[in-house]
C-alpha cells in the first residue's frame, strides 16, 4: 500500500525504486485490524496504454468494483503505460511491493510460469471467454501451477482472444507456406512450433512489430486479432491467416502483505470481484475487441484466410513435436506437463 503523494512523485521523476518498496513496507506494516475502516490507497502498475480497454475497462473496472464493494474504503489509482515498472516487470513490481497490483503478460519473463504456459500452445481455444476460463480452472485444479503465483495473491488469470498469423506481401494457406519467412514470435513455446512449421522465429515485444513489418525486418507476425487495431497493424500487413494458434496469458497479481493489511471483511467485498467475476469481464472486452479490430482490418483492405478443419489436421501434424517436446520438458523437471495439457484439451472440447 502507497502513500499517493510520494507514489505520483516518483512517478513522475523517476525516484529510486528503494524510495518506493521503503514506503510500501512501512504502509504495508500496519495489520488489518489497524487499517479497518480507514480509507486505504492502492497503486496498480501495468503496460497498457491510458486509452487501451485493458485499462479503460478491465482495470478501472476492477477499480470501481473494489471501491464500490467497500464503500470506499479501499481505493485503487491505476499507472499504465509502464510508468512503475518496466514491461516485464509487473509481476515482480506485485511481488516486492513496488507497486501493490501488477498486470502484465507471462510469457514477457520466459520460464517463471511453465505450466501456466499450455495455453500457448495451438488450438485450445476459440474465443477469450473460454480461453480466461480455461487457465482460471486450471490454477484452480492444479496445485503445481498455483505454485507459479506462490509469492503473490491472483487477481485474475485470462488469456487473449486466439492468435493469428498475419504477413506482408504473400498469403499463408498451408505450413509449407511458412518455410523461411522470418516471423516475429513472443515466446519460446511458439518459437517451437513456428520451427516445426519452418519459419524463423523473430523475439520482439508488439510495440516494436509495427516498425518491424513496415522496414521489412520480419515478414509477418503473430499475435492475438486485437493487436491489429490496437498496435494498428492492419496498416502494415496485407493477409491474416485465422487459426486460432494460441492465446496470450495474462496476470492480475497482488502484493500479499498488501492484500493482508485489507480488513476481513473488505477482503470478502472484494473475493466477490476478484478471480471468477474478473474471468469473465477480461474475456468479454477482449473478445469484443477482436471484433472491431477484424472489421476494422477488413476495410483497410486486409485479406482474411481460415483454415478449415481439414486443413488444421495438416498443421496439427506439423504442430505436434512441439506439444510433445513441451511435455516432456515439463514432465522432466518433475511438473504433470500431460496431465495439465490433457485436462486442457478436455475443457476446449466441453
Amino acid at each position: 500500500m502507497f502513500n499517493i503523494k510520494v507514489l505520483k512523485y516518483a512517478a513522475m521523476a523517476a525516484a529510486s525504486v528503494f524510495i518506493l518498496s521503503a514506503c510500501s513496507e512501512e504502509s504495508n506494516s500496519k495489520s488489518s485490524s489497524e487499517t479497518s475502516g480507514e480509507s486505504q490507497e492502492f497503486a496498480f502498475s501495468h503496460f497498457f496504454p491510458s486509452n487501451s480497454p485493458m485499462e479503460t475497462d478491465i482495470v478501472q473496472g476492477f477499480v470501481t468494483g473494489v471501491k464500490e464493494a467497500t464503500e470506499g474504503e479501499v481505493d485503487i489509482t491505476s499507472y499504465p503505460g509502464n510508468q512503475l515498472a518496466d514491461p516485464d516487470g509487473h509481476f515482480e513490481a506485485a511481488a516486492t511491493g513496488v507497486a501493490d497490483m501488477g498486470y502484465g503478460v507471462h510469457s514477457y519473463t520466459p520460464g517463471q510460469f511453465p505450466l501456466t504456459s499450455v495455453m500457448e500452445l495451438p488450438f485450445l481455444s476459440e474465443t477469450s471467454s473460454e480461453g480466461s476460463q480455461m487457465i482460471w480452472d486450471l490454477y484452480e485444479e492444479f496445485p503445481e501451477m498455483q505454485d507459479e503465483y506462490a509469492d503473490v495473491m491472483p487477481i485474475w488469470l485470462s488469456t487473449s482472444e486466439p492468435a493469428q498469423i498475419y504477413t506482408v506481401g504473400k498469403q499463408v494457406k498451408s505450413p509449407e507456406d511458412l518455410e523461411g519467412m522470418r516471423v516475429r514470435s513472443p515466446s519460446p513455446e511458439v518459437n517451437a512450433w513456428l520451427e516445426e512449421l519452418g519459419a524463423v522465429p523473430v523475439s520482439m515485444p508488439m510495440s516494436d512489430v509495427y516498425e518491424a513489418l513496415e522496414r521489412g525486418v520480419v515478414d509477418g507476425t503473430v499475435g492475438p486479432t486485437h493487436t491489429l487495431l490496437d498496435y494498428s497493424l492492419k496498416d502494415v500487413i496485407d493477409y491474416v491467416t485465422v487459426g486460432n494458434f494460441y492465446m496470450t496469458t495474462f496476470y492480475g497479481a497482488m502484493n500479499q502483505s498488501s492484500w493482508d493489511s485489507i480488513s476481513e471483511e473488505n477482503q470478502e467485498a472484494i473475493g466477490e470481484i476478484k478471480g471468477e467475476n474478473m474471468v469473465q469481464l477480461i474475456g468479454e472486452v477482449h473478445d469484443a475487441q477482436a471484433k472491431k479490430a477484424e472489421q476494422a482490418a477488413k476495410e483497410a483492405g486486409v485479406e482474411f484466410y481460415e483454415i478449415s478443419k481439414e486443413e488444421q489436421e495438416e498443421w496439427e501434424r506439423y504442430m505436434q513435436p512441439a506439444i510433445e517436446a513441451w511435455i516432456e520438458d515439463k514432465e522432466s523437471k518433475r511438473l504433470p506437463g500431460q496431465e495439465i495439457y490433457d485436462r486442457a484439451v478436455e475443457l476446449s472440447n466441453e
